[in-house]
C-alpha cells in the first residue's frame, strides 16, 4: 500500500493497539497514535500533516471534536475516519466543518472496526488521490 501517514485518536488503549495493528496489516506504518487530545496535537506539532485521521468525534471530554475542529482549520489531514455512533446533531455540525475546510470524509466505522471496512475506506482514499497510469 502506498505511504500514508495516519493519525488514530483513541482514548481506549486495546482499542487503540487494534487500531495500529490493523493499519500495519495492510501495509500502513507511519501511524501516529494519540490517547489525548493533547498526544495528538503533539504529535501533528512534531511530525506534522496526515493523510487520514481516524477518532471518534464523541469522545468523552471532547477531544474528538476539538482534533476534528484542529485538523479541518490548520488543514494537517487531507481526510477523516469516524468511529462509532455519531448523534445526528454532531453530524449535521460535523459535515458542515468539513465541507467549509475541505476535509474528505472517507466514512464511519463501528467499534469493534472491520479490518475489511477499513481497508474499503482506505483504498478507496488511495484510487481517489493517485492519478490513473495507462500505458
Amino acid at each position: 500500500m502506498r505511504s500514508l501517514k495516519v493519525l488514530i485518536l483513541e482514548h481506549n488503549p486495546f482499542q487503540l493497539m487494534a487500531l495500529h495493528q490493523m493499519l500495519n496489516a495492510v501495509g500502513i506504518y507511519n501511524v501516529l497514535t494519540a490517547p489525548s487530545l493533547s498526544s495528538a496535537l503533539g504529535s501533528l506539532g512534531h511530525r506534522g500533516a496526515v493523510d487520514i485521521a481516524i477518532c471518534n468525534p464523541q469522545l468523552k471530554g471532547g477531544d474528538g471534536l476539538a482534533l476534528i475542529r484542529h485538523l479541518a482549520v490548520q488543514r494537517e489531514a487531507r481526510a477523516l475516519i469516524l468511529l462509532g455512533a455519531v448523534a445526528h446533531s454532531v453530524q449535521t455540525d460535523l459535515d458542515l466543518l468539513l465541507q467549509a475546510h475541505e476535509l474528505k470524509l472517507l466514512g464511519r466505522l463501528n467499534t469493534p472496526v472491520s479490518a475489511i471496512l477499513m481497508r474499503g475506506l482506505l483504498d478507496g482514499y488511495l484510487t481517489a488521490v493517485q492519478p490513473t497510469v495507462s500505458g
